[in-house]
């Protein structure tokens, strides 16, 4: 569960692991077609370690800013790292700056630390700040606005800046007000860039990054792209992610085209055939994952893991090149790996390894850590890592595993089926889903359901409770196999049976329904009360509408708007919707109708389709209003598409009669208004591929 960050219990979690460096074959970022960028440099800043007690240190920052830190050095940066730095030493750096760059065409500032607001200005707490009087923070924290001009002043033509840090006041008195950073406007050619909206708190996410970073680091590793582009696909992934809990936001006041592009791949041997590349073996995945790198590092950890290969001349030649003056100035993430137990041989510290902190699945059967969920794997680090690992025990199902996943994230799906099929047969049941998924959505090959439901079916006969559960999804929807609500059942119960939340809370909905069996509301709510004490916000919402209908339990409206709130404060879209529902009727509360339209747009925001239908029917009986009607009908549409349910598909039908009957009674000025709105939010904030959600 993400949690709300504060910065005296806590900071988000684990970071990275340690990216590419120093450039010298010209991963490029171009200020416009006609001018590319000359000079380009970064200065990154992560505080973990406060001097003052009162001020919690933070375990994982320094891995975000080393990561980031790799990545701009790919992107062809002159990266200037500080880590746990003093408020002279960030002076020092900058007036270091602005003597080697002046004039440069693009600048970046990125920091990883404690955040705040005061008095509607910015500041990242230095390591070295100590609360004393009322104006310390003024005094000794930095002000972003005034590290903003004194970047500006260096001559830099376009200044970026990337803030990811927690966002919660430690402080009393004066020091206490503000949550969230300040929304400040960007001077001329700046832009800047905010893991969470202004004024709103960042969540602390799973795995070994903050959200925000881990999602930054790998867009940044994809194709050519403005950096507009980036920003807006990490403020996508991240509130997908979140469930519409953190929106990262950006305020732009550039002009220029700012392309972040990749150096070309290293050129090889001509006496090395094309067709080594064609081939998929761990070696070659390796390679296709560094090619393009900047760090000697890379190459040199593929010259240990693979001595004897086609490639290995050619990462020893390009180890040479990239060597000398272009080592790294800062270490690799440490993401913590525990120490093997001398006591215990062959215990958990053995076994868990990088790999696994950074690419397990939500539900893997074989998994040994908190898992990551799949917006949030920061493919780049993992890829590394899980192929180390794969090198270093290659029979193993459960890494082998890991590393498919990874490459399918990474669109590598003829990389990613022919491991998924190793693991599989080695042992790893979670595998046969992946294999499955692949089939039923054609991701890289032919869709094929009757493959796809046999994938399933090994994979459920191996015992897997969540294979089980997929398996009684395919039955209920007919993927691949007759439809069958007994037989989803049945399966769904046996999956109940190891505990699995997400089967309980489907049978639930079994006997809520009537599908399949009599409709039988008491038996619905002991299913849902069996999920609920597992954390399934699904289950909890499910009861609070119990409770509001006295449907298998007694009416209490109070009970249910507090199981409906318990589960909208776990990130679940129907509970907020539903107390929308409330709020705009005085069901069980005191009617407010805007209390009722912020819960709809969460709920909305966290792709309920009920929610834009709901809004869109709201405002389509006001003809002011018919353009943003049709917007948020056009965005339940295409949200829709993304989800291949029996129920979604009526959703999809009903949306579709609902756009054709509002659409008679507008003009084509209003319509192409309608899709603008559209269009913008879509771009701006992305939809759900819930294809995607199936871990």
């Amino acid at each position: 569960m993400s949690k709300v960050c504060r910065i005296f219990g806590g900071f988000l979690p684990g970071r990275l692991w340690g990216l590419g460096i120093a450039l010298v074959l010209a991963a490029m970022i171009a200020l416009t077609p006609s001018a590319r960028a000359e000079g380009r440099w970064a200065l990154v800043l992560g505080v973990a370690d406060y001097a003052d007690d009162r001020i919690p240190d933070l375990k994982n920052t320094i891995n975000d800013a080393r990561t980031i830190s790799s990545s701009l050095n790919n992107m062809g940066f002159r990266v200037y790292y500080l880590e746990n730095a003093t408020k002279t030493q960030l002076d020092d750096t900058i007036r270091q700056i602005g003597a080697e760059q002046a004039e440069s065409e693009l600048g970046l500032f990125f920091f990883a630390g404690h955040g705040l607001q005061l008095e509607g200005v910015n500041y990242a707490l230095p390591a070295d700040i100590s609360p004393t009087d009322d104006n310390f923070l003024a005094e000794q924290g930095i002000s972003i606005n005034q590290m903003i001009q004194d970047l500006s002043n260096i001559g830099t033509e376009n200044l970026v800046v990337i803030l990811d840090s927690c966002r919660n006041s430690p402080f009393e008195g004066r020091q206490s007000f503000g949550t969230g950073l300040a929304l400040t406007d960007a001077p001329r050619n700046t832009i800047i860039a905010y893991s969470t909206a202004p004024g709103a708190v960042a969540l602390d996410g799973a795995g070994a990054n903050s959200p925000y970073s881990a999602v930054l680091a790998s867009v940044l590793d994809g194709p050519e792209q403005d950096i507009r582009d980036v920003l807006r696909l990490v403020r996508a992934r991240v509130r997908l992610a979140t469930q519409g809990m953190q929106t990262p936001w950006y305020v732009d006041n550039s002009k220029d085209t700012i392309v972040i592009q990749a150096r070309d791949p290293v050129e090889l041997d001509t006496s090395i055939a094309p067709s080594v590349l064609d081939q998929v073996s761990l070696h070659v995945t390796h390679w296709k994952t560094i090619a393009n790198s900047s760090d000697p590092r890379d190459f040199e950890r593929f010259a240990e893991l693979f001595p004897q290969t086609e490639l290995t001349d050619v990462a020893l030649r390009q180890l040479q090149l990239l060597g000398g003056q272009n080592q790294p100035s800062f270490p690799l993430m440490n993401l913590g790996v525990p120490d093997p137990n001398p006591e215990v041989p062959g215990g958990l510290g053995a076994l868990i390894t990088e790999c696994d902190i950074l690419a397990t699945g939500v539900g893997s059967v074989l998994g040994l850590v908190e898992p990551v969920p799949h917006d949030l794997v920061n493919t780049r680090a993992a890829l590394r890592a899980c192929i180390a690992a794969v090198s270093d025990d290659p029979s193993n199902p459960r890494l082998l595993g890991l590393l498919a996943r990874v490459l399918r994230l990474e669109n590598r799906f003829d990389e990613a089926m022919v491991y998924m099929t190793r693991a599989a047969e080695l042992g790893d049941p979670s595998a046969y889903g992946g294999l499955a998924e692949i089939y039923r959505l054609g991701l890289g090959v032919p869709v094929d359901h009757a493959r796809a439901a046999a994938a399933v079916r090994t994979g459920a006969m191996q015992g897997a409770a969540p294979m089980r559960m997929m398996m009684g999804l395919y039955y209920r929807e007919g993927w691949g196999v007759p439809q069958s609500f007994n037989e989803a059942r049945r399966w769904m119960e046996i999956a109940a049976m190891s505990g699995f939340s997400s089967a309980l809370t489907a049978l639930g909905d079994m006997y809520r329904r009537g599908q399949g069996v009599e409709e039988d509301f008491a038996r619905s709510v002991s299913y849902y009360e069996k999920a609920a004490a597992l954390g399934s916000s699904d289950a909890m919402n499910n009861i609070g509408m119990a409770y509001m209908r006295g449907q298998g339990v007694p009416e209490d409206t109070r009970q249910g708007i507090l199981w409906l709130s318990r589960a909208s404060d776990e990130g679940n879209p129907y509970a907020a919707f539903h107390l929308g529902r409330a709020f705009l009727t005085g069901w069980g509360v005191e009617r407010n109708p805007d209390q009722a339209v912020a819960y709809f747009r969460l709920s909305a925001q966290r792709n309920y389709l009920g929610a834009y239908t709901y809004l869109g029917d709201t405002l389509a009986a006001d003809t002011a209003s018919l353009a943003e009607a049709y917007a948020n009908y056009i965005i339940a549409r295409e949200a829709a598409v993304l989800k291949d349910t029996i129920e979604t598909i009526k959703e999809h039908n009903e949306i579709v009669a609902k756009i054709d009957e509002i659409s008679a009674r507008m003009t084509a000025e209003q319509k192409a208004e309608g899709e603008k709105i559209a269009a913008d939010w879509i771009d701006q904030f992305g939809l759900l591929d819930f294809n995607l959600v199936h871990e």
